[in-house]
Order: structure tokens, then C-alpha cells, then sequence
């Protein structure tokens, strides 16, 4: 008996072995989603936080992007036309780049009257190559594709 007990034993762990070196590969790539639609929604929640800046301040802010990068920085604009940084690059998770973004200068802006100045797609990819889009329209409302 005790040898038949080692012998289940001992399939059962090469069965557990087996199931765990076919599921991490699964996980990381699923980690590697999760992170980008994290990244997504942290950049729409930006957008709409700098849209709501815009009315309070009665003042233009954009949010830059700095392509094939991964950090993006919110600005406000300035009495003389510029812009300026309202705090430190914000960076986004592991592994997360920005693909491109269409908005002219690389930079989703909005008017104190809460439209877009400038709008476009920000597309962000993960590092095993799937990508989301930040859709910003004319009316500055922030749509995740």
C-alpha cells in the first residue's frame, strides 16, 4: 500500500507540474493586458481631470505625450500663449509604451469651455504588442477602443 500511495503521489505532482508550466506563460500575457487597459483608463481619467481643470482655471490645459515613450505631462497654458508643466511626468506601468498620438504637437488640449483645442487618438502598446486607443473627440469627451 504505502508503495501505491508514492506512486499516486507522484503523478499527482508531475499532473500539478505539468497544469503550472502551461498556465504561466498564460499569466504573464494576461499580467501584460491587465496593464494596458490599466494604462488606458489611467490616461482617460488624465484626459478628463485636464478637461476639468481647463473649465475651473478658465484656461487652456493640454496633456503632452511624449511618443514611443512612456510618460505623458499635463500643462497649463500661460497669459503669453505657452505652456507649462503643472507637475512631473506621469509614468505609466511596465512594459506600457505610447505608440503614437494624432493630436497636433502630440498634445490633447481643451478650452475653458471644455471643448478640445486639440483632439485625436493616443495609441498605447504592451510589450507582447496588443494596443488600446484613447479616443478624444471635438466636444473633449475621452472614449477608450
Amino acid at each position: 500500500m504505502p508503495l501505491a500511495a508514492a506512486a499516486l503521489l507522484l503523478i499527482t505532482l508531475s499532473l500539478v507540474g505539468v497544469v503550472t508550466a502551461t498556465a504561466l506563460p498564460n499569466i504573464a500575457v494576461m499580467r501584460s493586458h491587465a496593464q494596458l487597459s490599466a494604462a488606458a483608463r489611467q490616461i482617460a481619467m488624465d484626459l478628463s481631470g485636464a478637461r476639468a481643470r481647463a473649465i475651473a482655471d478658465v484656461a487652456n490645459h493640454r496633456i503632452r505625450f511624449a511618443v514611443h515613450g512612456s510618460t505623458y505631462q499635463p500643462q497649463r497654458q500661460n497669459t503669453d500663449g505657452s505652456y507649462a508643466d503643472e507637475s512631473t511626468a506621469v509614468a505609466l506601468p511596465p512594459g506600457i509604451t505610447i505608440d503614437a498620438c494624432t493630436a497636433t504637437a502630440s498634445a490633447v488640449g481643451f478650452r475653458p469651455q471644455g471643448n478640445a483645442s486639440t483632439f485625436g487618438t493616443v495609441t498605447l502598446r504592451n510589450d507582447v504588442g496588443a494596443t488600446r486607443r484613447i479616443v478624444v473627440d471635438i466636444v473633449g469627451r475621452a472614449r477608450i477602443e
